[in-house]
């Protein structure tokens, strides 16, 4: 609609969501694909708070991809240019941002810079009321430091990630992750018990998620596959 009516601004912003949406179903191809297409029409120098979405969210898929130096390319960019000019998201798009660079250190073994992002995205989400992200930065820093075999450190970390579940809080997109890192962390320290506890929420949680879209809808089946998301199904 946003198309056929011209509005270039809204389809621009409509198909970042769309792209954002891709990330959370693990499609990073689609993700890449998406942003790749527009990011050049989104200005440069930058000013509009969509070409950070875009890089941030592109910068994420590519580390997924396993594209390391073109994902650190994007979230560099984007790190640049929040701090040379701010601009209205901002907040926000900075607590994705350092959750992406927390996930590429990580994924490239670079323990002492995962935790730096991954302390930095603490702080930045402790200034908000986003349980979401709250969530996902304690639990960041759970699997930084289970990473680095702490085993007591990644335990508080998640406990405090669990609190942030209780409640009735609606918050899903955390909540996988969350149980899923308290399963593998519990598993390391002995207490298979409460690891299945861990996995059976897991469980749960990701199929409440997938049956959130349509039975035809391709992303569905693209989540379900994804290499984290089978690894929790089939355990």
């Amino acid at each position: 609609m946003a198309e056929k009516n011209g509005d270039s601004y809204r389809a621009q912003t409509l198909l970042l969501y769309q792209a954002w949406l891709h990330l959370h179903a693990m499609d990073f191809g689609g993700v890449a694909e998406i942003c790749e297409s527009i990011l050049p029409s989104l200005g440069d120098p930058p000013r509009s708070p969509w070409r950070r979405l875009c890089l941030v969210l592109l910068g994420s898929a590519q580390t997924a991809l396993g594209n390391y130096e073109r994902a650190r390319e994007n979230l560099s960019m984007a790190g640049s240019e929040m701090a040379s000019q701010k601009v209205i998201h901002d907040w926000y798009w900075r607590m994705m941002l350092e959750s992406g660079l927390t996930e590429l250190w990580l994924a490239k073994g670079d323990l002492p810079q995962a935790r730096c992002h991954a302390r930095q995205l603490l702080s930045t989400t402790q200034s908000t009321p986003e349980r979401t992200w709250q969530a996902l930065a304690w639990e960041a820093n759970a699997r930084a430091a289970f990473a680095e075999l702490d085993l007591e450190t990644a335990r508080d970390f998640i406990t405090k990630a669990l609190l942030l579940l209780e409640g009735g809080w609606e918050v899903p997109l955390a909540a996988w992750r969350v149980h899923a890192t308290g399963a593998d962390i519990s598993e390391q320290m002995g207490n298979s018990g409460l690891a299945e506890y861990h996995r059976q929420l897991t469980r749960a949680t990701i199929l409440k998620l997938a049956n959130s879209l349509p039975g035809e809808e391709p992303l569905r089946e693209t989540f379900l596959s994804a290499a984290p998301i089978r690894k929790v199904l089939e355990t």
